[in-house]
């Protein structure tokens, strides 16, 4: 077992939001902690985890943002495990190791691509999947967040479009500059601006239908 701090939450305290940064993982002593999707009224509950439970890995496992929240059901106790202690221990037996990190690659995949297939829009759905990357996996350049490798067969693959219509999509977001299509790579030039234009694509939709 790795050893770990305690940490105490009131019924209703958020532990951490969706997209937060991880560095550690839970183990839960008493009390429920729910993990939630979304904001607001689009919130959601995945599942709600009990005493002996634990949470949070693969956020210190990947080094990715958290892929989901967690929130106080009741008054809780964890057991708070540290990224080096948990690491420490993984580097006892690489395989286990290596295991653990292929299985979150692929369950961050699967988390992506239902939570994409959620979104009704293919245009949205486009864009939202490209914030994605930037974010999580862009690597900073003069010209913008570069997002490397990149192909418009793979973005269709993942967003279950066709690559005849993901590539209009992007096309149209070279054409109002927002991003560059290269070879293997894509740039977008301000991930910031990228948001605003997918929160107009929303509002000119639902304004669209009224």
């Amino acid at each position: 077992m790795v050893d770990g701090m305690e940490k105490q939450l009131q019924a209703g305290e958020v532990l951490f939001n969706e997209g937060d940064r991880g560095e550690i993982m839970y183990l839960i002593r008493e009390g429920k902690i729910k993990i939630t999707k979304g904001k607001g009224d689009e919130e959601k509950t995945l599942a709600v985890l009990k005493e002996g439970d634990f949470f949070g890995e693969m956020a210190i496992i990947d080094g990715s943002p958290r892929s989901a929240g967690a929130a106080a059901v009741t008054p809780v106790s964890l057991l708070v495990i540290d990224k080096e202690s948990f690491k420490e221990k993984l580097r006892e037996n690489p395989l286990i190791e290596y295991m653990l990190e292929t299985l979150t690659r692929r369950l961050r995949t699967a988390d992506e691509q239902i939570r994409l297939l959620t979104i009704k829009s293919e245009e949205r759905r486009v864009l939202a999947h490209i914030i994605t990357k930037a974010k999580e996996t862009g690597r900073e350049t003069d010209g913008g967040t570069e997002v490397t490798p990149f192909s418009l067969e793979n973005l269709a693959h993942i967003t279950g479009i066709s690559e005849g219509k993901v590539r209009d999509y992007i096309n149209k977001l070279v054409q109002v500059n927002l991003v560059i299509l290269r070879e293997n790579s894509l740039i977008i030039k301000t991930v910031s601006d990228l948001d605003d234009y997918l929160r107009y694509i929303a509002l000119k939709e639902k304004f669209e239908k009224i």
